[in-house]
């Protein structure tokens, strides 16, 4: 990843759920629907839910089954057998989730059932893959304009303000990536989605447009060894390679 993302999957989600056409469609690691126990179940046992991963993302359910009061095995309507474990420690379904003890309560009887159904289309870490594909673009343009990112101060200082030209790019350059990753590009009119991305160039060109480092003046030492007279004779000028010290690039 890059040495410093520019905006954070937080504020990227807050806009993918944001009124629009479908915005509200894109989901991510930890959603859930349908977290319920069984209807035909004859104890009290309850699920209050489950962690799941940043590196998870799909729509399954997930059954638990009790195999005693306490015990329970874990199968998906995709997968299959899960595992199994027990409501007194935590349970821990590789690359998917887990379920801390305490989430438990109530009383299983052998039999019981409890579902929860995984309800995401692009996994947390995934998220974070596309503001790293932002970040790198936007770091692109500046470098671009600025001919090295050494000249950026927010680049490589991670106490330094990300300026809000810079996190608004990005939050919307990753939430325009992020939605048409997932659905067909939308040709609604006045649809947000294409304005993300227009918004998203506007604001880094304002940024740009108003960081330029202007020219570059170099100081030299005074090296004319004779002043010349128009019409009668040229002037002579030291032309020898100055040292570094002698040198010096100052930017306005």
């Amino acid at each position: 990843m890059s040495d410093r993302q520019y905006c954070e999957l937080s504020t990227v989600k807050r806009l993918l759920r944001s009124a629009g056409v479908r915005e509200s469609r894109v989901r991510f690691s930890d959603a859930y629907k349908g977290l319920e126990a069984d209807g035909d179940n004859t104890g009290t046992i309850m699920l209050s839910g489950v962690s799941f991963l940043d590196e998870y993302s799909a729509h399954e359910t997930f059954t638990f089954t009790f195999t005693s009061s306490t015990a329970f095995s874990v199968s998906g309507d995709v997968l299959g057998f899960i595992g199994t474990g027990v409501i007194s420690s935590l349970f821990t379904a590789s690359g998917k989730f887990t379920v801390p003890s305490a989430n438990w309560a109530g009383t299983a009887v052998s039999g019981d059932k409890v579902y929860i159904t995984a309800n995401s289309d692009i996994s947390n870490d995934d998220g974070d893959a596309f503001i790293d594909d932002a970040t790198k673009l936007i770091n692109a343009s500046l470098e671009n304009k600025f001919g090295t990112l050494a000249n950026v101060t927010f680049y490589s200082d991670l106490t330094a303000t990300i300026p809000d030209a810079i996190s608004l790019a990005c939050v919307r350059f990753a939430a325009y990536e992020i939605f048409n990753s997932i659905f067909t590009p939308t040709t609604e009119v006045g649809s947000p989605v294409e304005k993300w991305n227009d918004l998203a160039n506007r604001s880094l060109e304002v940024y740009v447009e108003g960081h330029g480092i202007g020219p570059i003046w170099r100081s030299r030492v005074q090296k004319i060894t004779e002043i010349g007279i128009a019409g009668i004779d040229d002037g002579v000028i030291e032309t020898d390679n100055l040292t570094d010290a002698e040198n010096k690039v100052y930017y306005r």
